[in-house]
């Protein structure tokens, strides 16, 4: 994959100086903590973009049918899904949607239950709903993380949780929960009438064989659910790319729709139109390109922990571009072990307790860029292990 050179001399979240230092405590580090790529996008994008801008003006813009056929056949090919226009409602990000959904269908003395350690802003549009966040707990059995099944059926039981926010793939452990898997948390919530969100953004990026299903696979048996999801993450385009909903209940469809509506929200951007078409009719090349990548990339990880003996764990990906890195066996408090590898490694990782308490001792680092630069910063980190 090609590394994009420009992107150090633009103002990207991950490299402002200001948030740097008041996350890390100091300015002199490598970011590898926001997910987005170091990685140039795809050429056909590229290409499309300046075609775009150099053609004409941008004027009030609707998504043509070339647009939707385009969308329909990538999640015919890649998920084998009859995505159906009717069911879709364009969105400015994931977390808007979701607090909409919240607010539409909870009071604030209702639970809403989410599986961490989990993607932060989760937690945060819970609290900013005025909800109580229900935490089911993820399971780490032998360096894999699973599902209490257990906890679930009770946690979702309870009269008073009304959603369950899945994150499929999940970040940050990196799980890409198998049918069978998705299938008993869709019988869970079918039994109890809970609304399943199920944040769908990593879906592209699957490791190593593993397969993706969404839960839009279940929705003949329970259709109360609501895929949130973009191809900002597959294509590189957080800056440019908006979200979308899938919903097949009519009645959630346009509730959802209705106050969007009253919002103005998910008007056509006329670049961002122009860069999802392009990647959905040209990007599988690119894509198939960045999983190989993101693949080495891992094995570099695995095979330089080992190789130095370390006592620092791989939780092994299958799916995102992140790897989570266990440090259990290393320290045994969760804020010295951050300001340490931070200050001694120069790496900027994300903090495992950013994801919530079960996170501690644990922190995820970003391998979305060159092998170079992530064999560099695991051995920067193994380094001072022992210092």
């Amino acid at each position: 994959m090609k590394i994009d050179k420009k992107l150090q001399s633009l103002p990207l979240t991950k490299s402002n100086p200001k948030t740097i230092e008041s996350l890390f405590g100091q300015s002199d580090i490598t970011p590898m903590w926001v997910a987005d790529m170091d990685f140039a996008i795809a050429e056909s994008i590229q290409n499309a973009l300046t075609e775009r801008i150099a053609d004409s003006g941008f004027a009030y813009e609707y998504k043509p049918e070339s647009f939707f056929k385009v969308q329909k056949d990538w999640y015919q090919k890649q998920y084998r899904l009859d995505l159906k226009n009717e069911h879709i409602v364009f969105s400015p990000t994931i977390t808007t949607t979701i607090a909409v959904i919240i607010e539409n269908f909870t009071n604030e003395i209702d639970g809403i239950i989410i599986q961490p350690p989990v993607f932060m802003e989760f937690r945060d549009v819970i609290r900013k709903t005025k909800r109580k966040i229900v935490k089911n707990a993820l399971k780490l059995v032998d360096d894999h993380y699973e599902i209490d099944f257990s906890d679930l059926e009770e946690k979702v039981s309870s009269e008073n949780n009304k959603i369950l926010i899945l994150c499929n793939p999940h970040n940050p452990v990196g799980r890409v929960w198998t049918k069978k898997e998705l299938e008993k948390i869709v019988s869970i919530c079918k039994r109890n009438d809970v609304i399943l969100i199920s944040d769908e953004i990593h879906k592209d990026i699957v490791l190593f064989d593993n397969k993706f299903t969404s839960v839009l696979s279940f929705a003949e048996e329970w259709n109360k659910m609501v895929v949130c999801t973009s191809e900002a993450k597959t294509f590189n385009i957080p800056g440019i790319s908006d979200a979308m909903a899938i919903i097949p209940s009519e009645s959630i469809h346009n509730s959802v729709k209705d106050i969007f509506g009253k919002y103005n929200l998910g008007r056509t951007n006329a670049l961002t139109r122009v860069a999802l078409e392009t990647a959905y009719k040209e990007g599988e090349i690119w894509l198939k390109d960045l999983i190989k990548t993101i693949e080495e990339n891992v094995n570099i990880v695995d095979q330089e922990l080992r190789k130095n003996n370390s006592k620092i764990k791989l939780v092994k990906p299958e799916g995102t571009y992140q790897v989570w890195l266990d440090f259990r066996d290393v320290f045994t408090d969760t804020k010295e072990m951050f300001n340490y590898i931070t200050k001694n490694s120069g790496i900027g990782m994300n903090a495992g307790h950013w994801f919530g308490r079960e996170g501690a001792l644990f922190m995820r680092m970003n391998i979305a860029t060159s092998p170079e630069k992530v064999k560099k910063a695991i051995l920067s980190i193994i380094k001072v292990e022992n210092q």
